[in-house]
């Protein structure tokens, strides 16, 4: 345990210098840019679809939790890392991914974990909250060693009308899970490195509440798909990483 828990505390120190604001409270512009085709397309004519929140109206609000897990964790893709390189898949820590259960807009989608923020909730109260709901561990427990390091900043999912608050969290240990199944079909553990933003991304043609879509999309363990906002978010995330550990 010695040996997960500062593993953990590695990673959650390079993730603090990543997700490090200024006075201002903002981020560091992107180091890497995103590849393009992270923006859905609308078919036939790709239309990108508008992930601006709208004008007029108020979206509804929710959090999801970026938890990351060092190698040694069980279920991890790898044993030695390799976090202080300036190659591609400079990582040591594979993020914690639910399959939606069917039904609703994203059922059976890849995802964060997380949900609706509830009136007089923080985004991480939120996060906490939803990871108990829907994969049945307290992460406010201390046992579990869990350590929030920050946040990416809000971004919108047009399809639902979700502004969602990204709270990015350490582990050094995979939690015991107990999957609500009926909100959590499968849990997947992925490697950051495959999200990093110098990778090529492939497109693929689908449909989202009946609009045909091509989108970038990335194959993770039992050849699944992560496309859309959390596809964005996760290449957000990798290439900070990546640009703190090549410092």
């Amino acid at each position: 345990m010695e040996r997960q828990e500062q593993a953990a505390q590695r990673i959650a120190e390079r993730l603090r210098r990543a997700l490090a604001r200024d006075a201002a409270g903002a981020l560091a512009p992107l180091p890497f840019p995103l590849q393009p085709n992270l923006t859905p397309r609308r078919l036939p004519g790709l239309e990108p679809v508008d992930l601006n929140p709208p004008v007029e109206g108020t979206p509804r609000i929710a959090a999801v939790t970026a938890l990351l897990v060092p190698p040694v964790a069980l279920g991890a893709c790898g044993v030695n890392g390799g976090g202080e390189s300036v190659e591609v898949h400079p990582f040591d820590c594979q993020v914690l991914l639910i399959k939606r259960a069917q039904g609703g807009t994203h059922g059976g989608q890849l995802a964060l974990p997380g949900g609706k923020m509830e009136s007089g909730e923080t985004p991480q109260q939120t996060a906490i909250r939803e990871l108990h709901e829907e994969l049945g561990f307290d992460a406010d427990d201390p046992q579990h060693g869990i350590i929030v390091v920050g946040s990416l900043d809000p971004a919108y999912i047009p399809a639902s009308n979700f502004l969602i608050h990204v709270v990015v969290a350490v582990a050094p240990s995979t939690p015991q899970l107990h999957p609500d199944p009926t909100e959590v079909a499968g849990v997947v553990g992925a490697e950051l490195g495959i999200f990093d933003p110098r990778l090529p991304v492939h497109d693929v043609d689908g449909e989202q509440n009946g609009v045909p879509l091509r989108y970038g999309a990335f194959v993770v363990p039992g050849e699944l798909r992560v496309w859309g906002l959390t596809a964005r978010l996760l290449c957000e995330l990798a290439g900070r990483v990546a640009e703190e550990s090549a410092h």
